[in-house]
């Protein structure tokens, strides 16, 4: 693991494979948000105090997961303590109360008889969509809830995601209430790191 402070507010963590194999992480592990990936978070956060005096108090934080190779991946943190200093975009990813108040970007969803269409997706999308992302079960189908950061949604990233799968009326509050969250945030990201 390799952590780099780009600034007082922005910290840069490169992670590999050997990374997760010496926790005993795997990728169903990131990809379910389990205990295991929620404590590699926390660790991240205190090694990069440890080695880079970036610490964390009271400030609200943006994540970003950015796959960069087949077994490498990027993840920047930055914390912003001043409300107005934050610009509209990943509002869910920003841990704190604000984040309910955010512009809520316009949501369009696919369904997708397999996840590995999903995966197969994400890999081709992952350049080009700039948004938030999550990926649900219901019964025997699977969604993937797309959440465009712009205003005007990214017409090429949607017409991809036709190709693998169909576009549909479900919205996410069905699938939270009555399927089952696979990937809460960063759902292209990290499935688009998937083998």
């Amino acid at each position: 693991m390799k952590i780099e402070k780009i600034s007082d507010y922005k910290v840069k963590i490169t992670i590999n494979s050997i990374d997760l194999e010496e926790r005993n992480i795997n990728m169903d592990d990131l990809v379910y948000n389990s205990p295991k990936a929620q404590e590699l978070f926390w660790d991240i956060l205190y090694q990069a105090y440890v080695e880079q005096g970036f610490e964390v108090k009271d400030e609200q934080l943006v994540v970003e997961a950015i796959p960069n190779s087949r077994d490498t991946f990027v993840i920047i943190i930055t914390k912003y303590r001043n409300r107005q200093l934050l610009k509209p975009g990943p509002n869910k990813f920003i841990k704190g109360s604000d984040a309910k108040k955010s512009t809520k970007p316009k949501e369009v969803c696919f369904s997708f008889h397999d996840l590995e269409d999903i995966i197969c997706l994400s890999k081709r999308i992952i350049d080009s969509f700039r948004g938030d992302s999550s990926a649900y079960r219901h019964e025997d189908t699977y969604y993937l809830v797309l959440k465009p950061y712009d205003t005007y949604p990214n017409l090429s990233v949607e017409t991809i995601a036709e190709e693998y799968g169909m576009r549909c009326k479900t919205v996410e509050m069905f699938l939270r209430e009555y399927g089952k969250t696979l990937i809460e945030n960063s759902a292209v990201e990290i499935l688009a790191w998937c083998i």
